[in-house]
């Protein structure tokens, strides 16, 4: 059969069932991120997906490269939302403490796995092992402080540092992409590289928030609809040939053009592209897990990495939201609230099983450990700020 056709019934597919699960767990307030990868563990071509093709005598159910691409897609697309929708206040008004928080909340974790497990898993695998787990979901965060409508200045640190805390990961899985496959990498050469790539970051990022406003400002209406995708891309081709990952120049045009005139129209274009593909990357995730492999040494795996995760983004955050807040029951709080991991480590996984950097078991303890620091995190960040509020 059509490649192509089975491709697009494929996305449908994962589409509507992502919803259906998502609009379920919904009523117990869990992030949307959940019910997209429980929905591609479920309909995925290693659980139904599997059961619907040996029926059927075909391959139906799965992940072609047309489902790959327009993931990837998908992926860009929130990322772009991500920074349309924030823009840059968010990340002022929290200080020089909150980037630094955000910064030790992503490094601390990254180093500490990095040693843990470079020996056992080799460099490569221990790189991007480090680098998935120092991201917290801003997909989370923000599903929780607007379904408890939560505000003050405990949850402008938190928004602040969990928006900062991408921007370093993303330069810190552009700085492991050039790493990976090195003979030889040391603590110097990997922080000269991260301080090459934020050195760069910033110039981009100056130039493009200053430069992108203006030219959209006098953008006729009538190219709004094409033009933030040949600026999304044109960057990509920019950035992806200095080293950089391609979703880090999709949140520096969703920054930029967030302080444009035009923003309005163009985040209701990208809320209509989201509402259809906003959840394939993750179910795409989801459906890359293949349920009968997932054994003692994968669970064990990934409570180890749920562990790390936590602990050391816990370490790396509290002390500088106690400095910001003054408050240690409210920097407690905030900084279990840094603890959920999501997208963007599961972008980092994504891209390190397709360079066979990570294996199968790796992979999938990722993506469970994922699913575990959302849940965990999530729900003791809800009810210790319902303490709080009381």
């Amino acid at each position: 059969m059509n490649e192509e056709l089975i491709s697009l019934f494929d996305v449908s597919l994962f589409i509507f069932v992502a919803e259906v699960i998502r609009s379920f767990l919904a009523k117990y307030n869990l992030p949307n991120i959940v019910g997209e990868l429980v929905a591609g563990m479920i309909i995925g071509p290693y659980a139904l997906g599997n059961i619907i093709n040996s029926l059927l005598g075909f391959q139906l159910i799965s992940l072609t490269s047309y489902v790959q691409f327009l993931a990837e897609f998908s992926v860009i697309l929130l990322i772009f939302a991500s920074g349309l929708e924030h823009g840059i206040t968010p990340i002022k008004a929290g200080g020089i403490y909150s980037f630094l928080g955000a910064t030790l909340g992503a490094l601390v974790p990254f180093f500490v796995s990095y040693y843990f497990f470079y020996t056992s898993f080799g460099v490569d695998s221990a790189l991007f092992l480090g680098v998935s787990m120092g991201a917290t979901s801003l997909a989370a965060v923000v599903s929780i402080i607007e379904s408890e409508r939560l505000g003050g200045k405990g949850i402008d640190f938190l928004f602040s540092a969990s928006s900062s805390d991408d921007i370093v990961d993303l330069i810190l899985l552009s700085t492991v992409l050039t790493l990976v496959g090195s003979s030889k990498i040391t603590v110097q050469g990997l922080a000269l590289r991260v301080i090459e790539l934020l050195t760069t970051w910033l110039i981009i990022f100056a130039v493009s928030a200053v430069l992108i406003p203006r030219i959209s400002n006098k953008l006729s209406d009538k190219y709004i609809e094409e033009y933030p995708f040949v600026l999304i891309f044109s960057l990509t081709l920019i950035m992806v040939s200095l080293g950089f990952s391609p979703i880090i120049p999709a949140f520096i045009a969703g920054v930029s053009l967030a302080n444009s005139s035009k923003s309005k129209r163009i985040r209701e274009i990208s809320e209509i592209l989201l509402s259809i593909f906003g959840s394939l990357f993750f179910v795409v995730i989801g459906a890359e897990v293949d349920l009968l492999t997932i054994n003692f040494h994968v669970i064990l795996l990934s409570l180890l990495l749920t562990t790390i995760a936590s602990i050391f983004k816990w370490i790396g955050v509290f002390p500088f939201a106690y400095l910001k807040l003054k408050d240690v029951k409210l920097a407690n709080v905030v900084s279990i609230g840094m603890i959920p991991r999501g997208e963007t480590g599961l972008v980092v996984a994504s891209i390190g099983m397709s360079l066979n950097a990570l294996n199968q078991v790796e992979f999938e303890s990722i993506v469970l450990m994922s699913l575990l620091t959302t849940l965990v995190g999530g729900i003791l960040f809800k009810l210790l700020m319902e303490r709080i509020k009381k």
